[in-house]
Order: C-alpha cells, then sequence, then structure tokens
C-alpha cells in the first residue's frame, strides 16, 4: 500500500513526464495550438450563424415575406378526422397536433358550402400530393354526411377534420373563410386569408428554410 505522499508523488512524477513529452515534441504543441484555435473559430461562427438567422427572419418580415401575424399564438388541437385522409391509416379517429411534430403543415380553414374553399381544393391536393406537404383542412361546424359526401366527390386525400361547434376556428378568431396557416413545430409561421396559391405556399416554405427555421 501507498501512502497519500508516495501517490503525491507518483501523481507529480508522471505530470512531470508528460510536460517533459510535451516540451520535447514540438508537432505535439502545434496540435494542441491548432485546436485551441480550431474551437474558438467554430464556436464564433456558431455565434454569428444564429444571429445571422434572427437578421434573416427580421429582413423577411421587413419585405413582407413573412406576415405580420407571425406572433400568432399556436393551439394545440384533437379532432376527429374523416377516414379519406391518407396520412394515417383508418383506425385513428382523432388528429392531433402531437402528431405533426417535426412536419410543416398547412391549417386550412373551410366549408363546403364556401365557393373560393371549394375551388381551392385543387391546389391544396396538388401541394399534398406532390410536394408531399402535410394538409390539415378543418371543416367549420357542418354535418359529418355533409363533409363526407363533399370530400368523395372531389376525391380528396389530405387529412379533413371536424370543428363541429367551431370552438377551435374561434381560437385562431376565424371569422372569414378559407384562411390557411402555415404551422411548424407548434409555431404559427404565415396566415393566408382568402384561396392560396402553391407557389406562394412554396416560396415561403423555402425562404422559411433558408433562414433556418425550418430544418
Amino acid at each position: 500500500m501507498f501512502s497519500s505522499i508516495d501517490q503525491s508523488i507518483i501523481r507529480t512524477e508522471k505530470m512531470n513526464k508528460i510536460f517533459s513529452y510535451i516540451k520535447s515534441n514540438f508537432f505535439v504543441k502545434i496540435s494542441i495550438v491548432i485546436c485551441l484555435i480550431l474551437t474558438l473559430l467554430f464556436g464564433l461562427l456558431f455565434f454569428l450563424s444564429e444571429e445571422n438567422t434572427s437578421n434573416d427572419i427580421e429582413n423577411l418580415r421587413s419585405q413582407g415575406y413573412l406576415s405580420d401575424d407571425i406572433g400568432i399564438e399556436f393551439h394545440q388541437f384533437n379532432l376527429p378526422r374523416l377516414s379519406a385522409g391518407t396520412l394515417f391509416n383508418d383506425q385513428k379517429k382523432l388528429l392531433s397536433s402531437n402528431d405533426l411534430i417535426n412536419k410543416p403543415y398547412l391549417l386550412n380553414f373551410w366549408a363546403t358550402w364556401c365557393g373560393p374553399c371549394r375551388a381551392e381544393f385543387d391546389e391544396l391536393e396538388l401541394l399534398w400530393n406532390e410536394d408531399n406537404l402535410v394538409i390539415v383542412g378543418v371543416n367549420v361546424a357542418e354535418e359529418i354526411n355533409e363533409v363526407e359526401k363533399f370530400v368523395e366527390g372531389v376525391s380528396s386525400t389530405f387529412e379533413i377534420v371536424l370543428d363541429q361547434d367551431s370552438s377551435f376556428s374561434s381560437k385562431y378568431n376565424v371569422r372569414g373563410i378559407p384562411v390557411t396557416f402555415l404551422i411548424y413545430n407548434d409555431k404559427v409561421y404565415y396566415k393566408w386569408t382568402g384561396p392560396i396559391s402553391p407557389k406562394r405556399v412554396r416560396d415561403q416554405i423555402v425562404l422559411l428554410e433558408e433562414s433556418g427555421v425550418m430544418q
């Protein structure tokens, strides 16, 4: 057994050997210096990239590419879904906002009696089928048989959920339809009032991806 003094001496001798090795080996010293410099550089680059991302978003907002409604409060949901949707299997009765984490999606409020809503269904279907953008169509205050009949007639395959008492749409202060929100990870990034344009949606997503919001 070594005494505490002996152990201290042994540790000191080991440290002295290490320092002697470093002093005698030029390349080891250079490598350590380079590693320290690279660590500082990577830290600086990370800080600057975070700052630039924030500046990019502000620039997009000032140019009108980001809506002033970017600060709209997100509201979670857990709503009955129609079986016509193909994002999940037919056994899933409810669609929750938790199901869509890490997926950008459009939350579109609509009704069968709304002409502009009916007209934009083809555009929404296009975004779902060709761009793989998740679409959640929220039908406002209609009976399920009316909604099912309409959806079957237009052969829609994106997700349709029912807000039969309008309680969910009221949380988003929906007073006219159609109205659409772009959502990613429980944050609202854009709002369109009236029929949407696939090009505008695509451009908006590209801008948010380039600004680092969506990755």
